[in-house]
């Protein structure tokens, strides 16, 4: 990885924070206001506290069925399937699909998505991108606004936040850490299917590597967030202690404790014991997610801690070589830290 930067404190106080490498190979130093593609991240810090905010106001039920809010999966099964199940990801979906291949339009993919076969028997746990990318479907119709307008308003704008939101054509993030050169990532995953697509030969600073949430203008329930390590860990801190956000006791539930029958899984979030980031180094009923480039927060409820990692480990290509054990020897340095 060229560069990364961390976090790592208790309840909002820092107690070991930097910055070290460069955002590009040659390129200049990382800081510690040096905005990350935050990938999947963008799961727990955007989608699923705005998940639970719309729910304790009313706007939405997680438990009621996918179609009641989006028709275009009516008469699919998976249009029965809950929103919770999604959030869980236990509706059964694939893991990942190149979506943009056919369709550039949020609507267009949640056709795409609906009609794929099953992956799993329903009820089982499959990491899917898919289901939140329904998800983020799912807030745009309910609040009636875009979902970077809506983070903006309900979660980084009471924050006080400013290095914190999605890239897009009119919001940029230029000083970004860079990502990938070219998508060979995605473009090997998506085999003959993609043989005529005009993938990308660059992707610019501050632009999404996630190619679907690309595809989506770079504004995506899965993915498509930047952001800084102090600003990944204000959101945190706050699914820990809630403020201004207004998170109330069922919300804050939903975020941090498993919901049945998934693995592990709570809206948004992984036990560490069910993740090999940070299964037998932090507390096993401690919540978090990794994100593809780099990234990853973890949060200790019994002890207000609060962990942020953010690399660009996938610039100039993705490495082969396994990164959780990167993550896992930082999170065993930052539990002693706290300690």
């Amino acid at each position: 990885m060229p560069g990364a930067s961390w976090w790592v404190g208790r309840l909002e106080r820092a107690a070991s924070r930097g910055a070290v490498g460069r955002l590009a190979a040659g390129g200049e130093p990382v800081l510690q206001e040096t905005p990350f593609d935050l990938a999947s991240l963008t799961k727990p810090l955007a989608t699923a506290p705005l998940l639970a905010l719309l729910e304790q106001e009313g706007t939405l039920d997680l438990e009621a069925p996918l179609d009641s809010y989006l028709p275009g999966t009516r008469g699919s099964p998976l249009g029965r399937r809950t929103l919770l199940a999604l959030a869980t990801h236990t509706a059964g979906l694939p893991p990942w699909a190149p979506l943009y291949l056919r369709s550039r339009s949020l609507d267009g993919y949640v056709a795409e998505i609906a009609g794929r076969p099953p992956a799993v028997a329903p009820g089982r746990t499959l990491y899917s991108d898919l289901g939140y990318i329904l998800l983020g479907a799912v807030l745009e119709r309910a609040a009636h606004k875009g979902l970077d307008e809506l983070f903006l308003d309900r979660v980084a704008g009471p924050l006080g936040l400013a290095r914190v939101g999605f890239a897009t054509a009119t919001r940029r993030f230029p000083d970004a850490a860079a990502t990938e050169r070219g998508n060979h990532y995605e473009r090997a995953l998506a085999g003959e299917a993609g043989a005529t697509h005009a993938w990308r030969a660059d992707i610019a600073h501050g632009e999404a590597h996630d190619g679907n949430a690309h595809g989506l203008g770079g504004v995506a329930g899965h993915a498509g967030l930047f952001g800084t390590a102090a600003e990944v860990a204000r959101i945190g801190c706050e699914l820990l202690r809630p403020g201004p956000l207004g998170l109330g006791e069922r919300a804050c539930a939903r975020l941090l404790r498993v919901a049945p029958p998934s693995d592990g899984r709570t809206v948004g979030l992984v036990l560490a014991a069910w993740s090999r980031a940070g299964r037998g180094v932090l507390p096993d009923e401690a919540p978090g997610h990794t994100g593809f480039t780099g990234t990853s927060l973890w949060l200790d409820p019994s002890a207000g801690g609060c962990y942020v990692l953010l690399t660009n480990r996938v610039h100039p290509r993705v490495p082969e070589r396994d990164f959780q054990a990167l993550r896992r020897a930082f999170h065993r340095l930052a539990g002693a830290v706290l300690r």
